[in-house]
């Protein structure tokens, strides 16, 4: 079973932001790339063994205004593309305070 989590964070991290897996209580740097796998099921042969896996990654970015988040955002969906991941959701989070929030969903059959 491929477990992509170490692969998503080293990617992520090229693009020299704060990545991490978990969303801190308190944002110390911005922009910040928060990930988490959403779903990574597999299906079997009749034999039981993995023929393929259905990867699922959740991104969110945060940033101190729109225009930085979305450029963050383009840099992001180009990586995940390289890595063969599709954007298959993007979303404006409401402005919470001062922080700017896009959550998005990357998709691959690996």
């Amino acid at each position: 079973m491929y477990l992509p989590k170490s692969d998503i964070y080293t990617s992520l991290r090229t693009l020299n932001y704060y990545v991490s897996q978990t969303q801190p209580t308190t944002f110390n740097e911005l922009p910040a790339i928060i990930f988490s796998v959403g779903n990574n099921g597999v299906n079997v042969d009749l034999d039981n063994s993995i023929i393929s896996q259905d990867i699922e990654i959740n991104i969110d970015i945060w940033a101190e205004d729109s225009v930085t988040a979305s450029r963050v955002l383009a840099e992001v969906e180009e990586i995940m593309r390289r890595n063969n991941y599709i954007m298959s959701f993007s979303n404006d989070v409401p402005n919470i305070g001062n922080l700017y929030h896009i959550a998005n969903r990357f998709t691959t059959i690996a």
